[in-house]
């Protein structure tokens, strides 16, 4: 290098920009000197910010859509073994909107569920008639004992396709006159033996474990007895 050049000095590296965490999606817990985030540690709430409890979902979901929100958590402790979400944290402007949509659909919304509800009630109405005809097919009682199948059926149909109850008459698995055979079984061995009786007295002496599967056997062909000797 020649005396008269001078050293022109390399410019220093720009430091890095730290991150707008306004714009992200986090997940912040609750701790003794304020919000923390694992990767970013103590975070600072924007000052447009506002916080949202949980418990209305409509409002929960409209805020989400919208952009960036931090969902609050209450971490884990020695009496907590869970997390638990306490709500979550969002501009000001964009929970005030999804109350105000919350408020203006609130109407069209219960007309919306309860159109369902009726729709889910017909559809459940059919099947269970339509259960109750194939419980009637099944039993194939005499003439004179139509009244008695009727009234099976309509109990055996009513009790087996309860939604939720996980009975056989909400199964998909099984056709409909398997589901109806089960199900007429079903109401006759409850309500035309001594099957519940027997239990209820093996419960009480503690011996339900060892003749349970005894003391159904014999309930079953009490049913059968009981189907042939109506039809």
């Amino acid at each position: 290098m020649d005396e008269g050049t001078k050293a022109v000095p390399s410019a220093a590296p720009e430091a890095e920009a730290s991150p707008d965490l306004s714009r992200l999606r986090l997940d912040v817990y609750a701790g003794r000197d304020g919000w923390w985030n694992p990767e970013h540690g103590l975070v600072a709430l924007p000052d447009d910010w506002d916080f949202l409890p949980t418990g209305n979902a409509f409002v929960t979901r409209t805020v989400k859509a919208a952009g960036a929100f931090w969902l609050a958590w209450a971490p884990r402790s020695r009496s907590q073994q869970h997390r638990r979400l306490q709500g979550l944290w969002a501009p000001t402007a964009v929970i005030e909107n999804a109350w105000r949509l919350e408020g203006e659909t609130a109407a069209a919304r219960a007309v919306r569920r309860e159109a369902g509800s009726r729709s889910r009630a017909v559809r459940e109405e059919r099947y269970e008639r339509g259960l109750a005809e194939a419980i009637v097919g099944y039993l194939r009682f005499a003439p004179e004992h139509a009244a008695l199948a009727e009234t099976i059926a309509r109990a055996a149909a009513q009790r087996a396709a309860v939604v939720g109850s996980g009975r056989v008459g909400r199964t998909r698995v099984l056709a409909l006159d398997a589901r109806a055979e089960l199900s007429a079984r079903a109401q006759i061995r409850h309500q035309h033996t001594d099957y519940d009786v027997r239990l209820d007295e093996l419960w009480l002496l503690g011996e339900a474990d060892v003749f349970y599967r005894d003391v159904k056997a014999e309930a079953q062909e009490l049913v059968d007895e009981f189907i042939r000797r109506h039809r």
